[in-house]
């Protein structure tokens, strides 16, 4: 059974990129567009790995990160961003993200860290 992606971003075109990149990859892909409705899909269903947006309206994807480890302390988080600036990359390695990518996302390099998070190996790379 192929893993299971919650997908968090507020842009509908970039979410459905990620989507479709990550069922053509074999993933599982399940979508949200913000913090506060990944966190209510959480808490309905398990998921093998979340990727989300940095900043987004409502919930971010720092404060999403902080939540999922009060309630999922192990499952990989990945952040994607295209306003990575240092205090928020080492806010995100303090809070156990797997990875941190900086936009333009190339797809190469997010389908290897979903590959190395999933395997265990993704302890705060950024990319």
């Amino acid at each position: 059974m192929s893993a299971h992606l919650l997908i968090v971003e507020d842009d509908p075109e970039m979410r459905d990129l990620l989507r479709k990149v990550l069922e053509k990859e074999g993933y599982r892909i399940s979508v949200a567009g913000d913090g506060r409705e990944a966190t209510t899909s959480l808490s309905r269903k398990p998921f093998d790995l979340v990727v989300t947006d940095l900043l987004m309206p409502d919930d971010g994807g720092l404060e999403l990160l902080r939540a999922i480890r009060q309630t999922h302390p192990t499952l990989p988080v990945i952040i994607i961003t295209a306003f990575g600036d240092w205090g928020s990359y080492s806010r995100a390695l303090e809070l156990g993200a797997a990875a941190f990518i900086s936009k333009p996302l190339k797809m190469a390099e997010l389908i290897a860290a979903i590959q190395t998070a999933l395997a265990g190996r993704g302890a705060g790379q950024a990319v």
